[in-house]
């Protein structure tokens, strides 16, 4: 019987009030790779990206880390930002590369609410969390 597995996950801090760093991971029984990517939180610019290759499959996988220094400057809120990824590390890079870059980038305003309903939570521990979720997603549209 053949079986796989692939997990990516991904963790988000606060650096400052700013600045979010996300870090991803996707590991499978092939390959194992991370990436570390700091974006500022009001344009959703990428200002830092890092990538480290543990396990792979070709000799010439590794040349795809510098290829996601062509995300630095990306704003994962314009329209269509992942598939520019997708073109830009995806292709010319690696794929597995783009898809935790573009997985960290869907995840940055759950991890910018979550942050501050804990916030307002500590305001107010009485606050009634579907209506400060619902007026936060609103705002965002």
């Amino acid at each position: 019987m053949i079986s796989f597995q692939r997990n990516q996950i991904v963790g988000a801090e606060f650096i400052d009030d700013k600045t979010i760093r996300f870090n991803g991971i996707q590991e499978d029984h092939i390959y194992g790779m991370e990436i570390s990517m700091d974006v500022r939180i009001d344009d959703g610019k990428i200002l830092k990206i890092q990538g480290n290759m543990k396990r792979y499959t070709n000799f010439v996988c590794p040349q795809a880390v510098p290829v996601l220094q062509t995300a630095v400057g990306l704003s994962l809120r314009e329209a269509g930002w992942d598939k520019q990824v997708m073109r830009e590390i995806g292709r010319k890079g690696c794929e597995h590369f783009a898809e935790i870059v573009i997985e960290c980038g869907r995840c940055l305003d759950p991890a910018v609410m979550s942050r501050d309903l804990g916030l307002a939570l500590k305001q107010d521990p009485g606050l009634n969390q579907e209506e400060y979720l619902a007026h936060w997603t609103a705002g965002k549209k």
